[in-house]
């Protein structure tokens, strides 16, 4: 009984950012619990090869689709196309961002917060908040039409507590006032919709990552597992039980919450 509480089976999942290191691990992690996967992601990074990769136990294939979420008609194209294909969207992991990693490989440069640019403050924010709402404002008018479902957005520990500059000291990157901003708006829009959809079958709750192992500089893992209780930064599939958690009915009871998987960061 419990065990079929997780199980996805039947259901379409939407998952944006789906070929990105945390995205990838989700894909996979919904497929293994028997859901209909569909990966969105920006073109250049081959959302439509890369889903072809991730089965169900059964066989059936990820869908891939090319959409940027900070585009308002690709985030409508997806779902158009998601509803035309399946005829239903049961789960939305509201995923994609502009990390500190994806702007590095951007090219842009990582300056003092007194020499930032609204440019570059306006493009952080038009993805990872203005993104996750034309997400969710699309995602849940499709869920609305299939009779409910689960939307997960995705917030970061820096949009909850601020971060300790020191470690970013002599590091290429650091930490961005923008992206903070965002991920604390990201919540704020969770509690929001799950009170505005709580009557209409719509689940809402934000799924809070600490870092995530990805090829970092070893003085800047040194400094970060140094303020994290567990001892580690995460590896990436520590994310995805939460994940299979908060798409399934084992969570039937749980909307505007934040779910923090991040090592103890936040209780020191």
């Amino acid at each position: 009984m419990t065990t079929q509480r997780f199980d996805l089976t039947g259901k379409v999942v939407v998952i944006t950012g789906g070929t990105g290191l945390l995205g990838s691990a989700y894909c996979q992690g919904m497929a293994e619990h028997g859901a209909q996967v569909v990966m969105a992601d920006l073109a250049a990074a081959d959302p439509v090869g890369k889903a072809k990769a991730i089965k169900t136990p059964d066989g059936r294939e990820a869908f891939g689709i090319n959409c940027d979420v900070s585009s308002e008609a690709d985030v409508v194209n997806l779902f158009e196309q998601v509803l035309a294909k399946f005829g239903r969207v049961d789960v939305v992991l509201n995923n994609a961002a502009a990390t500190g990693e994806h702007l590095m490989r951007q090219g842009a440069v990582f300056t003092s917060f007194e020499d930032s640019t609204l440019a570059g403050w306006e493009s952080a924010i038009r993805v990872n908040l203005t993104g996750v709402y034309l997400v969710a404002r699309e995602g849940g008018k499709a869920m609305l039409k299939s009779g409910g479902g689960s939307l997960v957005n995705v917030s970061s520990t820096y949009g909850v507590v601020g971060p300790d500059h020191r470690i970013y000291e002599g590091m290429k990157f650091n930490s961005l006032p923008s992206y903070a901003a965002a991920k604390a708006g990201v919540h704020g829009l969770t509690r929001w919709l799950a009170t505005y959809w709580g009557d209409k079958g719509i689940r809402v709750n934000t799924l809070v990552p600490g870092g995530v192992q990805n090829n970092h500089d070893p003085e800047f893992v040194r400094r970060y597992t140094a303020r994290v209780p567990l001892g580690r930064m995460a590896k990436r599939e520590d994310m995805v039980g939460m994940m299979i958690f908060l798409a399934s009915d084992a969570s039937a009871y749980c909307t505007g919450q934040q779910y923090f998987v991040e090592g103890g960061w936040t209780a020191m």
